[in-house]
């Protein structure tokens, strides 16, 4: 068996779409292939996208099995999970761990500067299969997680790999991209809106100590005329937090902080301007963007 894991505390849109997509590319080769998802997706994942008959929320990896893993690379996390001789293959686009697994799993590590993982399933599928055998549920679910994760195509990290492979899952998903683009950042938005906390809570990292939180709308106008829900609910998990609170129709991230010492340092790394007693960027930033600059400062 060849099971594909979410790795870490959360789900999200590019991991689930990445994992799903893998797991049926291989089941309709032959391949016999699980997907192990233990979270309910976050807010990046409309319930309208999930295809629940390829949802697993059992991990049983025997003795003999593989995993594939996703969209993480840190050794830590993966090993809690899978150890690294049972890792068939490891396909991510966060850096800092590239040269610790091509010296563990050689080529078997692909870790490239790329938008999405995303696009990355979707070129394989390709390479090794029929892109007339991908079901316009699952296209959908590889073009909105490349939507997300490069801020429809905002994001410093977006490729022209990235926009390739949006513009011909658009044609197998049978629908305009403008179309789809608004329909998924309406409902994601909508999500967010209704179940705040939980948004909140379920897409959150810890970098250096510190709990950062990231929430992506198309306009976070509303979201940004009270801000004391978001203060409660991060600081009833961490005394030492930050919030990106990205707009993508303003092409601006809002930051929301614990502590004048918390978001100093982001004002100096992304010369951010306090307008309305809220910082906000004069550009748009994914986390890991801004995680690749605190580690690189």
């Amino acid at each position: 068996m060849i099971w594909l894991p979410i790795v870490g505390n959360y789900c999200e849109i590019d991991a689930y779409a990445s994992i799903l997509a893998y797991a049926d590319l291989l089941n309709q080769r032959h391949k016999p292939a699980k997907t192990y998802i233990p979270f309910t997706p976050n807010y990046s994942v409309p319930t309208e996208l999930r295809i629940k008959d390829l949802e697993n929320a059992h991990f049983d990896m025997k003795p003999d099995d593989q995993a594939i893993i996703l969209d993480v690379s840190v050794p830590e996390a993966i090993n809690r999970l899978v150890p690294n001789n049972q890792i068939l293959e490891l396909i991510d686009h966060h850096p800092g761990y590239e040269e610790y697994w091509h010296e563990r799993i050689s080529n078997r590590a692909i870790i490239e500067p790329i938008g999405a993982v995303a696009t990355s399933i979707f070129e394989w599928w390709g390479e090794c299969w029929d892109y007339e055998k991908m079901s316009p549920a699952i296209a959908k679910l590889l073009l909105a997680a490349i939507l997300d994760n490069t801020l429809n195509f905002n994001a410093d990290i977006t490729t022209n790999r990235d926009r390739n492979a949006a513009k011909s899952l658009t044609a197998i998903a049978k629908i305009p991209l403008d179309v789809f683009t608004k329909w998924y950042f309406s409902k994601v938005s909508d999500t967010i809106a209704g179940h705040l906390t939980d948004s909140l809570l379920n897409d959150c990292k810890t970098v250096q100590n510190l709990h950062f939180a990231q929430l992506t709308l198309w306009d976070a106008t509303k979201i940004l005329q009270d801000t004391t829900i978001i203060s409660a609910a991060m600081n009833s998990r961490h005394a030492n937090w930050i919030t990106s609170i990205i707009s993508i129709s303003e092409r601006k991230n809002y930051f929301i902080a614990s502590s004048n010492k918390t978001i100093q340092p982001f004002i100096e790394l992304l010369d951010l301007e306090l307008k309305k007693s809220i910082y906000q960027s004069h550009d748009i930033y994914l986390r890991k963007e801004i995680i690749t600059k605190i580690l690189a400062h």
